[in-house]
């Protein structure tokens, strides 16, 4: 199969499964653009850093330059769930501000990363004067909840080994949006778990299986994806 093809089919399988809201601040009238610009200026942050804490109410909303961030909740005995890891362009929190509601989520970077701040009252502002602005706000909100539940009915769905590889298929298919190094994902035994539901004893044997399957290669936190496309096989057959 040709490469252009293998890379549509790879895409079109996990396009259900990713918020990528990197257009809802894409080609904005130049005057939305300048607002942006001066009231939400980038600064750099450090891998493990908090951007807000379940229970807390937003005092902006998180535009993520370039990096990775997640959304967790904190569960039962003091257990993580993950629900979501954003990555380069993706808008962080603006649901919470729009409903004027405390945060349902914690949210924390999982690498160094580069963060635009829009203070809530720029935020709104925009809401209020730029239909367009507006109208990509909406849009937003629609994709991310149809996102959640095409991820709540595949972890229904699939096993933990397949939940896993969907896991990696979608940060594989983000960091080839992005600047990250091609072919390859980073993300800790620890965060994989969180986010599919599961033990961390189990996630590390899974992805020893899944490696001698020849479908991943390990080294440390990175992750090669090395037959992306056998695991979109092995997570459609049936479907």
């Amino acid at each position: 199969m040709p490469t252009r093809k293998k890379d549509a089919r790879l895409k079109d399988f996990v396009r259900p499964f990713l918020v990528d809201n990197r257009d809802m601040l894409a080609h904005l009238p130049e005057q939305d653009r300048l607002i942006l610009e001066q009231k939400a200026l980038p600064e750099e942050h450090k891998r493990g850093e908090w951007l807000f804490r379940q229970g807390g109410y937003p005092t902006g909303v998180y535009w993520l330059v370039s990096g990775k961030a997640k959304i967790f909740q904190g569960i039962q005995d003091g257990e993580r769930r993950t629900l979501y890891l954003y990555a380069d362009g993706d808008l962080i929190a603006y649901r919470q501000l729009i409903a004027e509601q405390p945060h349902p989520v914690s949210a924390v970077l999982l690498e160094d990363s580069v963060i635009r701040l829009i203070p809530a009252d720029t935020f709104r502002g925009l809401i209020q004067t730029s239909p367009f602005f507006a109208r990509n706000m909406l849009t937003g909100l629609a994709r991310e909840f149809t996102v959640w539940i095409n991820l709540l009915n595949a972890f229904k769905k699939y096993t933990v080994r397949q939940r896993i590889m969907l896991v990696l298929l979608i940060l594989h298919v983000q960091d080839g949006a992005s600047a990250a190094p091609a072919g390859a994902v980073t993300l800790t035994r620890t965060d994989i778990a969180e986010f599919v539901g599961a033990s961390l004893e189990t996630v590390v044997r899974m992805l020893k299986t899944i490696s001698a399957d020849g479908l991943i290669g390990i080294d440390g936190r990175e992750i090669a994806i090395l037959e992306p496309l056998r695991m979109v096989e092995e997570l459609t057959a049936g479907g």
